[in-house]
């Protein structure tokens, strides 16, 4: 009976580290998410504006981006951000595409004021180009 109750300490002292240990990388991971998140609704966003010949917006709405129509609204495509994370713009239309694939200047945040993502202790300042790619800088631990 000593012995089960040996091994039964033992694992679960091992079962606690692997718990604790296995934070952090499940943290790392939301955050590759949430950038991927957003990579990929630019993206969307401006292969929409080329493939179907129409202006396109990317809008945010709380923890969600929408890929729309710029003529009537209608959504094309929805992304979901996870739980802690956000942008660091209001709710509304963040980016505008035109029909060749590319983002509209006039959207593209200004260099003094970069659009950033922050999720959970990390941030991120986002450079979006005007052929919809986005590039990820991180600060945080």
């Amino acid at each position: 009976m000593l012995e089960v109750l040996v091994v039964a300490a033992i694992v679960g002292v091992v079962a606690g580290l692997v718990a604790i240990s296995g934070r952090p990388i499940v943290r790392g991971q939301e955050s590759a998410a949430a950038v991927r998140t957003v990579q990929q609704s630019v993206w969307q966003g401006a292969t929409m504006a080329a493939s179907r010949g129409i202006r396109t917006q990317l809008v945010v709405s709380g923890n969600q981006l929408a890929v729309q129509r710029a003529d009537d609204g209608s959504v094309i495509r929805r992304f979901e951000l996870p739980e802690d994370a956000s942008l660091s713009v209001d709710d509304g239309p963040l980016l505008t595409f035109t029909p060749p694939g590319k983002v509209d200047e006039s959207t593209l945040p200004p260099a003094d004021d970069p659009l950033r993502l922050s999720v959970g202790d990390r941030t991120y300042t986002l450079q979006v180009s005007l052929i919809g790619e986005v590039r990820a800088t991180g600060v945080g631990p």
